[in-house]
């Protein structure tokens, strides 16, 4: 998702929260005023009395707009698809109105004035979408937070018909690129991925074998772009697709991770809000690993080094646990520990001189008072500073070293189209299994991106601090 579609996924909040207040004064007003054609006014109701009943219902009709999907503005989305779901979402709090007036008539004065905000508010809410939809327009035609979009080009009518669609900038896409399928698709693809310049992939040639549409599917999921594709291409999971159409043409979205829109705003929130909890509550701790790290060994306190994250790499903090003269980078230990490093890579426990990252158990390079650090996972403390700026989240997939990355074969790279974690589902598996297989913590790793929620986040952070703090933990010192 766009910035500038999160941006109006934003202000739809506060717009369809405006235009409801707006439809409840006009209702008021209208049958204040229309004495002629309703009847006179038999009752005593104030336009402030009655904005207060009508702002206790609005959190409520508000969340019925999230749970219909109102809050995902799309430039592929009919108005008259948003139109349907605000019929629906008013008229459920209508009806929630409806069976309270019955329990207690002196709720609404006046059933005219109920009628006339549940007509009004539709009416009222949906220009306010029309409005939305008209500026999000223009910024689309001015070339402002367009889906950068790669065709893989068909001989079918289809194929015809969606790439007219996707030109036209009012959806909201750019066509980048218009690829038929080749050996070299995948690398440049992939050349457009390095610079920047692909978001998602329409894969609309339904001559392509099962084999190439899932080399397509890997590469998008690998990079956490979408992949959009004519169905009956291959067989998909329900829970796993979104189904639209675009001038009579079906298309299905398969989606990536539930992390994709509000789910990512989310987290973000989320995130935020945990990890300054974290640092104010760590503080102290600071101070006192800073006083045993200087009195251990000779050299910095914080050890930075740089880590793949998602999109992006991102300078890692850490307390440091090793000595200054062995620990890599060129601010520490520099040729001399990458020297030590690549020795050690000889009798890596975790799969070995190939392994895809090194685990040493008794690490000649750790000091005492980093060992301690280590096993108590006290030297993380720094990596809420890298959740709170963004660079990484509480929850996820862990934080490998770049030189490591470049060993995984091609579909461990998923891991990658999320934040890396301080937490995760095979960080605590560690805890149990010190030696766990590299591919069961890839199976973790994949099963968390594909079933996010925040109840999962939350799970996850509470088994984590219960093992910190309470779980017996199995002694290898790695």
């Amino acid at each position: 998702m766009k910035r500038s579609e999160l941006l109006f996924n934003t202000l739809a909040i506060p717009m369809d929260a405006a235009m409801l207040l707006l439809a409840g004064v006009a209702s008021f007003y209208l049958r204040i005023n229309g004495t002629e054609f309703v009847g006179p006014v038999i009752f005593n109701l104030k336009l402030e009395d009655f904005l207060k009943v009508i702002t206790q219902f609005l959190p409520f009709l508000l969340l019925i707009f999230a749970i219909l999907g109102l809050y995902n503005l799309r430039g592929v989305r009919k108005l008259w698809w948003e139109f349907g779901r605000i019929l629906v979402g008013v008229s459920l709090c209508l009806l929630l109105v409806v069976i309270l007036f019955f329990f207690d008539t002196t709720l609404f004065p006046s059933r005219f004035i109920i009628l006339a905000t549940w007509g009004l508010g539709i009416f009222f809410t949906f220009f306010g979408r029309v409005l939305l939809r008209f500026a999000q327009t223009i910024l689309f035609r001015r070339g402002i937070g367009l889906h950068k979009l790669v065709v893989i080009k068909g001989d079918a009518k289809e194929t015809l018909v969606l790439e007219q669609v996707y030109r036209n900038k009012s959806h909201g896409y750019k066509v980048v690129a218009e690829l038929g399928f080749s050996k070299d698709a995948i690398n440049m693809l992939e050349s457009l991925y390095q610079n920047g310049e692909i978001d998602e992939i329409l894969q609309a040639d339904s001559a392509l074998g099962e084999e190439v549409n899932l080399q397509l599917v890997q590469f998008a999921r690998n990079k956490g772009l979408q992949f959009s594709f004519v169905p009956n291409l291959f067989e998909v999971q329900r829970n796993q697709v979104e189904l639209f159409s675009l001038q009579g043409v079906p298309v299905i979205a398969l989606k990536n991770t539930p992390l994709d829109g509000w789910g990512r705003v989310i987290k973000r929130l989320a995130d935020i809000t945990a990890s300054l909890i974290c640092l104010l509550l760590t503080g102290p701790l600071f101070i006192l690993i800073s006083l045993a790290i200087k009195l251990d060994s000779r050299g910095k306190v914080i050890y930075s080094a740089p880590r793949g994250g998602r999109g992006k790499d991102f300078k890692f903090y850490k307390f440091r646990t090793m000595y200054q003269h062995l620990s890599v980078g060129e601010a520490y230990g520099g040729e001399e520990a990458e020297k030590v490093r690549q020795q050690l890579w000889e009798k890596n426990d975790r799969g070995g001189k190939d392994g895809p990252f090194l685990k040493i158990k008794h690490d000649p390079r750790v000091t005492r008072v980093g060992r301690f650090l280590r096993r108590t996972k006290l030297d993380e403390i720094p990596q809420f500073w890298n959740v709170l700026k963004g660079d990484m989240s509480m929850v996820g997939p862990r934080a490998h070293v770049l030189d490591e990355v470049e060993r995984y074969r091609n579909r461990y790279r998923r891991m990658f189209s999320i934040k890396p974690g301080i937490f995760g589902m095979s960080q605590i598996a560690q805890v149990s299994f010190p030696d766990l297989p590299f591919e069961e913590e890839i199976k973790l790793n994949t099963y968390y991106i594909e079933n996010w929620s925040l109840w999962l986040d939350v799970k996850v952070l509470a088994k984590s601090f219960w093992i910190l703090f309470f779980a017996k933990k199995v002694n290898e010192d790695y």
